[in-house]
């Protein structure tokens, strides 16, 4: 170990480093962490893709002039070549427009319904200490051979 012009090791400085160089680990940690503000729009892209939409890139200024005209990060009604579509304006992160058929949009509907479902059950869950499970009856005051016998014939 180093020592310093009174003779005693350099401990302070050793201490103080290491110190130094935990707080930047647990600053960059911290900053991994962070929640980003992009991610909904990401994850709504995602869902998007996987329900049939594609990705239009804006090749021309006419193209660019329409784009802004639409509503940033919604799902519209438009028609193309007299055809009902759907298109989602993203000028944030891909600065493109997602385009859906009709069967697309109805995908896109029947997940963002079914997470809402989970979304609330799971709440739910949490929230009242209510867990819905298909034997809540079973051996509680409500089990009674009669009332099964009305719903299970």
């Amino acid at each position: 170990m180093a020592a310093n012009a009174g003779g005693k090791p350099m401990k302070s400085f050793t201490r103080s480093f290491t110190t130094l160089l935990a707080a930047a680990a647990l600053a960059l940690g911290l900053a991994a962490c962070a929640p980003d503000p992009d991610r909904p729009t990401l994850e709504k892209e995602n869902r998007l893709a996987a329900a049939g939409f594609k990705k239009r890139s804006i090749a021309t200024e006419a193209q660019l002039a329409d784009f802004r005209s639409i509503p940033a990060h919604l799902i519209r009604p438009a028609t193309y070549r007299g055809r009902i579509v759907y298109v989602y304006a993203d000028p944030n992160i891909c600065g493109c427009l997602y385009v859906g058929s009709v069967a697309a949009y109805d995908t896109y509907i029947k997940g963002a319904q079914q997470r809402f479902v989970h979304e609330e059950l799971k709440s739910a869950a949490t929230g009242s200490g209510y867990a819905p499970t298909p034997y809540m009856l079973d051996g509680g005051p409500w089990d009674d051979a009669e009332m099964f016998g009305l719903y299970l014939n």
